[in-house]
């Protein structure tokens, strides 16, 4: 089905303050083609505004499995905020495809980045990442050891708790101490 307006007017429709017309504008995403419109959502990603980052990951789900490989390249990006809200796409899109591209991302430089490739694979229930998010137990950020932590409760993999506890018992702060003790209960432990 061709288009009945240019790719312009849909991102314009897509990025609307009325509901009405960014709800039209989703379900006419399927009219245009991926090469057609991921580059423009891709270019969302870059924004300085957090509220069109965000609605360019939005944007992504909303096509799919059709945007993996389009994340792949973004997840290569020098900017941590793109790299970050790829992640977080990737996380939500799921899938065999999705995930594996999401475990080398557990080691990127930037911490925001580690904590949403933590919590995609934990929102996906990746358990064949389970080992590799299982190291971010000893990040040296707080909220990636909570985000791993919350992963392993999410895959429901009982075997990882004496992990999780061990993390428990060596970490200080409480936000994190929290989130770890919700993944052990998750689990089954009394924490």
């Amino acid at each position: 089905m061709m288009p009945e307006m240019p790719v312009e007017d849909l991102i314009a429709d897509l990025l609307s303050e009325s509901d009405i017309l960014r709800q039209t504008a989703e379900s006419s995403l399927k009219d245009f083609s991926a090469e057609t419109v991921l580059p423009e959502i891709s270019a969302l990603l870059r924004s300085p505004d957090k509220h069109i980052r965000n609605r360019g990951m939005e944007l992504f789900c909303c096509i799919g499995s059709d945007a993996v490989p389009s994340l792949a390249a973004l997840l290569k990006s020098e900017e941590w905020t793109v790299r970050y809200r790829a992640a977080e796409a990737l996380g939500i899109i799921g899938g065999s495809a999705a995930c594996a591209l999401l475990v080398p991302v557990l080691q990127d430089s930037r911490d925001h980045v580690r904590y949403m490739a933590a919590k995609g694979l934990g929102i996906s229930s990746c358990t064949e990442a389970a080992g590799a998010v299982a190291s971010l137990l000893n990040d040296e950020n707080e909220f990636v050891r909570g985000s791993a932590a919350r992963a392993l409760g999410q895959m429901n993999l009982a075997t990882y708790a004496p992990l999780i506890e061990g993390a428990l018992q060596r970490e200080k702060y409480e936000k994190t101490r929290v989130m770890m003790s919700g993944a052990l209960l998750r689990l089954g432990g009394d924490r």
